[in-house]
């Protein structure tokens, strides 16, 4: 296993997931705050985040980051280090839910108390 190569399979792996991500999403909410994309939506309905006290786009932008980087991060860890599909697809499913809930969990915390703060 040579590191050079994971670390440009994951920077390689990153650019193109946020290239798309931008394209299709953040583009989009850029035109019409409204349309979220639903990992946004969990987020300010979980941690009860105010949308006019927030800076949406701003949060649309960090959520995309964080799902790319954790999109990114299963896709390198599965291609380096299993072969079987079986497993590769069950791992990948446990790993990108149970990421995601840490990185959306941080960041629902986040925002939730720029939100508390802007009413202060």
């Amino acid at each position: 296993m040579d590191i050079v190569k994971v670390l440009i399979e994951f920077i390689a792996t990153f650019l193109i997931i946020y290239l798309v991500y931008y394209l299709i999403i953040i583009r989009r909410c850029k035109k019409d705050k409204k349309m979220v994309p639903a990992e946004v939506n969990l987020i300010l309905y979980f941690y009860d985040i105010d949308i006019k006290k927030i800076d949406i786009y701003q949060m649309v932008k960090v959520v995309s980051l964080v799902t790319t980087f954790v999109i990114s991060v299963i896709i390198t860890i599965i291609s380096v280090f299993f072969d079987n599909t079986i497993i590769l697809l069950i791992f990948g499913a446990l790993m990108s839910i149970l990421v995601a809930i840490i990185f959306y969990r941080v960041i629902g915390r986040y925002y939730e108390r720029q939100s508390k703060k802007e009413t202060k």
